[in-house]
């Protein structure tokens, strides 16, 4: 009899013709039948297994993979053993970003039913030296650190095209101090979509990539994203894409899925992805937050979602454009679902300094969590507090107990943090692992075709 364990995280997954054995650190996976299944069970039990013919090849044919080693004995130290002193805990790792994110406005021209930020009902902008030392500093790092690009992107609780003025000065600056260090400059923006034509030749010509809010149809578009005044977005939007779609911007498209919007996204992507040239559409369901609180707009059910997005993605296939979700990339190994744990360096309005794209304001119950710093008018500099910093870099799923038996926890990487910590949002998490564990596996089942 012999015993073995196994070198790393396995998880095993019913499937109709048998199991799916799944190591994910290890991006090995694996279809056994019962008997081999029974043979994992008592490794990870700890149990001495004697293996008859069929048996020893599993294991051999396990152990080539790197899945399972043979377990020494267990050795009981002397009682005179030398004890080493535990390491040092590394250094705090100084935050030094050579990518900004700025949010220039949190006033908008559309009141879009569901948005996160309540956009327009405020009218804060960023100031532009604010904005020009938070570029200084990304590209001095970039620089020093012998980087060969250095990112600004715009985003925010508003529309960053209505400080349109702002948005040009930012992004000559940037051009102009990149160029003089030697730096490829990428830039981007989310927008969504309405703007004059000035505004998209700008964005076409300056822009490396552009992520524009689509919700479908125009009777669906200009029901959820309406202008102040109640008229539709649709056509604003489409001139928009038009202009981009002739351009070499890399354009993505996302749509926020309500319940009754499911039904349209499969001919929605259609039609997207035949008529602007497109790199990739997201799809995300509503998570309720912001105007959508008490707006009586549902929640779309895990499954559903699901079974739409299933519809969305042969859409998009068929003309050769990627369909993403946040929590699903089974093609990629990760701890961290985004930026926050690096942390990431977002200028809001107010000069503050914020890790995560949602958290846009002091006034946000998760600011206390997600805003570590600050601009130092005096220094020209930004300065930060160290132990929010450190308690960022621990958002991870090695820090989320409820991950911890999940097969898809080092893809969605505990999914977003800012959805987690938001009050009250409990079932609406627990969805998104339903959704982000089906589509998942579904990655899974291609890789195995």
């Amino acid at each position: 009899m012999s015993t073995y364990r196994f070198t790393t995280e396995v998880f095993a997954l019913p499937r109709e013709d048998g199991h799916l054995v799944y190591a994910p650190l290890l991006e090995t996976s694996l279809v056994v039948n019962d008997a081999c299944l029974g043979l994992l069970a008592d490794i990870a039990g700890g149990h001495a297994v004697t293996p008859d013919a069929g048996g020893r090849e599993v294991l051999d044919l396990l152990e080539q993979l790197s899945l399972v080693t043979a377990a020494p004995p267990v050795e009981t130290p002397a009682p005179d053993a030398e004890v080493r002193p535990a390491e040092a805990a590394p250094a705090a790792v100084p935050v030094a970003p050579t990518a900004v994110t700025l949010f220039l406005t949190s006033a908008c021209n559309l009141r879009c039913v569901y948005c996160y930020a309540s956009g327009g009902e405020r009218h804060r902008f960023l100031d532009p030296e604010v904005a020009f030392d938070a570029i200084d500093l990304v590209v001095a790092n970039a620089a020093a650190r012998g980087l060969d690009e250095v990112r600004v992107s715009f985003h925010g609780g508003g529309e960053p095209t209505v400080a349109g003025q702002t948005l040009r000065r930012c992004v000559h600056r940037a051009r102009r101090l990149s160029d003089a260090r030697g730096l490829q400059l990428r830039t981007g923006t989310a927008t969504n979509g309405v703007m004059d034509d000035a505004m998209r030749d700008f964005l076409a010509e300056t822009m490396t990539s552009v992520m524009v809010s689509v919700d479908g149809p125009p009777e669906v578009q200009d029901r959820l994203r309406p202008t102040p005044g109640g008229g539709g977005s649709s056509d604003a939007v489409a001139r928009t894409l038009a202009r981009l779609s002739e351009s070499d911007v890399t354009v993505g498209v996302r749509l926020t899925c309500t319940e009754d919007v499911l039904d349209h996204a499969p001919e929605t992507v259609r039609h997207l992805a035949a008529t602007y040239r497109l790199h990739t559409v997201h799809l995300e369901p509503l998570f309720q937050c912001g105007r959508s609180l008490g707006s009586g707009l549902r929640v779309p059910a895990a499954e559903r979602f699901v079974r739409a997005y299933r519809e969305c993605r042969r859409a998009a296939a068929e003309a050769g454009v990627e369909l993403a979700y946040s929590g699903a990339r089974q093609g990629s190994l990760c701890h961290a679902f985004c930026q926050v744990c690096q942390p990431s360096f977002n200028i809001t309005t107010e000069g503050d300094v914020t890790a995560c794209y949602e958290v846009t304001g002091r006034d946000d119950p998760r600011a206390g969590v997600f805003i570590y710093g600050r601009h130092d008018a005096a220094g020209r500099t930004f300065v930060f507090d160290d132990e929010r910093v450190a308690a960022l870099r621990r958002l991870t799923v090695d820090e989320a107990p409820r991950c911890a038996r999940c097969f898809a926890k080092y893809h969605c990487a505990g999914d977003c943090p800012s959805k987690r910590l938001f009050a009250g949002a409990d079932q609406a998490v627990i969805g998104r692992c339903e959704i982000n564990r089906a589509l998942t596996l579904d990655q899974l089942e291609e890789v195995l075709q």
